[in-house]
């Protein structure tokens, strides 16, 4: 081989071997940052043994309290789980805000700032061992998330937050001793049309109280007087929220009607027709003293109103909010329902 050959080899391994350090400097650079994200996830890297989903667990939003599921040593006599159906939880940066307080404080929103969150994947089974047959046929064979919210400077009956995350991502709370299903806000549409309210609809759950509800019970805590007293119809003494839930309401052009769970016809309300208007949500919610919110994101909602005859004299107020196609929400004697549409 001649000297211009021996120049040309030596050039090549050369360049081949820079090309190799260039590259190994690309991994090395590659696996830098993925090391570096790794560590910006909370708990990674921290000795803790957290889990993949402990990690990717994240809460903050509005979240609306759907349904009941179970009591941890509660008795039917001291139980007010009623209470805390259609509630309202926000959880924020550094703070939750719930729309409920403790018996004398129900209808307050209640501020509570945390200081640390802790994540724990435990066996649902172990969890849940007070927590009865239904949660146990649930959740016993499966792995659960629990998230605490620690509240050191809040009231000692509320010094946590805690909120349970299943392996099909459902997201339970905690309040006095039982656990709930919960949902996150949601986006409603705005153009649904007024043949499609038409048909035949299941009350699915609760949205919100009345403002001025106090509690199912017979009796509530006065603050100010520091004595128990009866309710009264104008408390919400007579609205107890599962009343209804289950019944079919039937929307027509001409009216509204409301069957309890053996078909037979609980209220009626005679109408001529709606018409649609999309309005800003919280004005409306303010005006009609709906409480805990509609559980809806949007900052406009489509209502539809009608000319109701003799509205005195029935559980309806004439008034649809849409939802969805399938889902829209009314108001039935002082609160307000999601309707599935069968």
């Amino acid at each position: 081989m001649g000297k211009q050959g021996m120049k040309r080899k030596k050039r090549k391994k050369k360049t081949e071997r820079k090309k190799r350090m260039e590259m190994a400097k690309r991994i090395a650079l590659l696996a830098a940052v993925c090391i570096f994200a790794l560590c910006l996830v909370p708990g990674s890297g921290s000795g803790e043994g957290k889990s993949a989903g402990e990690a990717m667990v994240n809460l903050e939003g509005q979240w609306k309290v759907t349904d009941y599921l179970a009591s941890r040593d509660v008795t039917v006599e001291y139980d007010f789980y009623e209470h805390f159906l259609g509630r309202s939880i926000y959880i924020r940066p550094n703070r939750i805000i719930k729309s409920f307080g403790l018996w004398a404080d129900l209808r307050e929103d209640v501020v509570s700032q945390y200081r640390t969150v802790e994540t724990e994947t435990v066996n649902g089974g172990t969890y849940g061992r007070k927590l009865g047959k239904e949660w146990q046929k649930k959740y016993g064979d499966q792995d659960v998330t629990v998230i605490t919210y620690d509240m050191p400077e809040s009231r000692e009956w509320n010094a946590s937050s805690t909120f349970v995350v299943t392996e099909e991502g459902e997201v339970l709370c905690w309040y006095l001793g039982n656990i709930y299903y919960m949902e996150r806000y949601r986006e409603a549409v705005t153009d649904m049309e007024e043949k499609e309210l038409y048909g035949e609809w299941k009350v699915k759950r609760l949205v919100s109280f009345q403002d001025g509800w106090k509690g199912r019970n017979d009796q509530f805590y006065a603050a100010e007087y520091r004595e128990y007293l009866k309710y009264g119809e104008e408390d919400g003494g007579y609205f107890y929220p599962e009343s209804y839930l289950g019944n079919t309401v039937i929307i027509r052009e001409d009216g509204t009607e409301l069957y309890d769970g053996s078909g037979g016809l609980t209220d009626r309300l005679r109408t001529g027709g709606y018409s649609s208007a999309i309005v800003d949500k919280y004005d409306y919610q303010n005006e009609k003293g709906i409480h805990d919110e509609l559980g809806l994101t949007n900052e406009e909602i489509q209502v539809f109103t009608t000319d109701a005859r003799e509205p005195g004299k029935n559980i309806f107020d004439g008034e649809i909010v849409a939802v969805s196609r399938t889902e829209v929400i009314i108001k039935i004697y002082q609160g307000w329902y999601l309707l599935e549409k069968t």
